[in-house]
């Protein structure tokens, strides 16, 4: 049989079968059946044919070089997002320098819990275990790789399903630190609070906005009290990128509250003064201190540092993170009884299921209104 593989008669119809295994001395073929006509045969054929084309022979690849390659036609392919591609490479580089020599078909799950316990333990950046989460994480990426691996017929099984990572609730993330209204506005009307970064964070906790959908806003995305979000400002290798939301319902349009409305209108005109003393002209909402769009890594680093100065004045009891506006937003709008559509439509969720599980978070007052609705109903 032809490694390019043939179309022949069946029965009624046509059928064919080509090679999709690397050039070994064993050989794997795939057949299918029941094309009504030939034209219709070679169509499938081809398409197989053009599916396993890159399939290499394991017994001439090392790990290290399959893994590299694996990411680089991931990221041509546009099947990922730079972004992604960027933490998929941070991972593999780490991988293959702990198994990148050994050869791809010879790769063990024992191989693969060996790589998992140097990270906890000491595998970390300055010689300390990584944590649960991120090792986890690392099983992700090299299980979906050899899962790659598998489906093109370079590997008979994928040993990472036989790994022992560690556990769903080892890795799972810590609760967020959710600040109550009343830091978040004492926070909010600090003094050492300036404006161009209390724009920010209003933005962020008013709207639950991600880092990135902050940076890409421009002022054309701001139509009276509606909001669109249109792009995202994401890093890869600390490289901006702009492009599209990673979603459909990324895209979005929401309602802003009067009172923030009337604050971007505000620094609005602020803002265009600044820039034509400086000379500088930029299209975006927020902007940093020397008036250029934030750069998202920048971004989270301004807000740690204003939580952490929030946290040592005592307006609230520890830090909160970036992201956990968006917890806070959520946490705001599932207390005062926004329906759950509504609130996945404004943060961009795909479904209010995934919205109640990941930010539906309680808090104190809520608990207390709760042991409150109880206490009644048992007459006390």
């Amino acid at each position: 049989m032809s490694r390019q593989g043939r179309v022949y008669k069946h029965g009624a119809g046509w059928a064919f079968d080509v090679d999709v295994g690397p050039s070994t001395g064993h050989r794997t073929r795939k057949r299918e059946r029941g094309f009504p006509t030939r034209r219709e045969a070679v169509t499938a054929l081809e398409a197989v044919r053009a599916r396993f084309v890159d399939v290499t022979d394991p017994t001439t690849t090392d790990v290290a070089s399959y893994l590299f390659d694996w990411v680089d036609r991931m990221a041509a392919a546009q099947t990922i997002r730079p972004s992604t591609a960027d933490s998929y490479r941070r991972i593999v580089a780490v991988a293959a320098d702990r198994l990148g020599t050994l050869r791809l078909d010879r790769l063990t799950a024992a191989d693969l819990d060996s790589l998992y316990h140097w990270l906890l333990t000491t595998g970390g950046r300055t010689g300390v275990g990584r944590s649960p989460r991120t090792v986890r994480y690392f099983h992700t990426v090299l299980r979906k790789a050899l899962a790659d691996a598998v489906r093109k017929r370079m590997l008979g099984r994928n040993v990472a399903d036989e790994a022992d990572p560690p556990s769903s609730t080892a890795a799972k993330a810590p609760e967020p630190v959710i600040w109550n209204t009343e830091a978040v506005q004492a926070f909010l009307d600090t003094e050492w609070l300036p404006n161009y970064r209390k724009i920010c964070w209003s933005l962020a906790l008013g709207t639950g906005l991600r880092r990135g959908e902050l940076a890409g806003l421009k002022w054309s995305d701001l139509d009276g009290d509606r909001l669109t979000v249109r792009r995202t400002r994401t890093t890869a290798n600390h490289l901006v990128i702009e492009g599209e939301p990673k979603t459909a319902k990324g895209r979005r349009t929401i309602t802003v509250d009067a009172g923030l409305v009337s604050m971007l209108r505000s620094w609005r005109a602020e803002q265009a003064r600044l820039q034509i003393r400086a000379g500088i002209r930029s299209e975006y909402l927020l902007t940093g201190p020397t008036l250029e769009p934030w750069h998202p890594d920048s971004l989270t680093q301004a807000w740690a540092r204003d939580a952490a100065r929030a946290t040592a004045d005592g307006l609230a009891e520890a830090p909160m993170r970036l992201h956990d506006c968006r917890h806070w937003n959520a946490t705001q709008l599932v207390a005062n009884n926004v329906d759950l559509n509504t609130v996945a439509d404004r943060l961009g969720h795909s479904t209010p299921a995934f919205t109640l599980a990941v930010y539906g978070h309680s808090d104190a007052e809520r608990d207390r209104a709760a042991a409150s609705k109880l206490g009644a109903a048992l007459g006390f």
